[in-house]
């Protein structure tokens, strides 16, 4: 997929009008600036990841523990922990296997329970994905699902926008179930 300016201005246009965030970087380099201003930002003490390339991760953890919050892969957390961990954590960042333009939604594939409630227990959720992987709209999603059926994937996951509901009166109230912000990392360029 070669995705152009119009189809990556129209993803985070709409993920914008949900409440969201989205924002284009060029390197892991602009990616760890980002999220590390972002948990100074929000006074996050303990920031959970899962899903990321390695390398990301690895320098992720090194630049938020250095301004003193804790941080952790969740593939390095014992499973025992890993639950007590997920409930604590103010901020939890994964990837994104895709982003529809047509609505400002995250397509999120996960093996497993804890890397699907990374995305949706801590109060602020961090999605990166690449450029390349914003597609125009629902009728190409439906293209890749079908792709996917056979993968072995367990639960995929789409997620528009920050968590939000109305109580009787209408009033809307955010994260309550799930986060209350969202933050998209657009990666364009070379990890480099």
């Amino acid at each position: 997929m070669n995705r152009g300016s119009d189809t990556v201005e129209r993803f985070i246009s709409e993920l914008e009008k949900l409440g969201a965030t989205g924002k284009l970087l060029k390197t892991y380099a602009d990616v760890v600036k980002h999220i590390s201003g972002l948990v100074v930002e929000k006074g996050a003490k303990l920031v959970l990841m899962g899903d990321l390339e390695r390398r990301l991760s690895s320098e992720l953890s090194k630049a938020i523990t250095s301004i003193g919050a804790s941080c952790f892969d969740i593939k390095d957390v014992d499973r025992r922990e890993l639950r007590k961990l997920l409930e604590k954590a103010d901020i939890g960042i994964t990837g994104a296997d895709l982003a529809v333009a047509e609505t400002g939604s995250l397509v999120i594939a996960s093996e497993n329970d804890a890397e699907r409630l990374l995305s949706c227990l801590p109060p602020i959720h961090i999605a990166i994905i690449s450029k390349e992987n914003i597609i125009d709209n629902f009728l190409e999603l439906a293209e890749w699902l079908r792709r996917m059926q056979n993968t072995g994937t367990r639960t995929i996951s789409i997620i528009t926008g920050p968590s939000r509901t109305a109580d009787i009166e209408l009033e809307i109230v955010m994260g309550v179930h799930g986060p209350c912000e969202q933050h998209v990392i657009i990666l364009e360029g070379d990890v480099e």
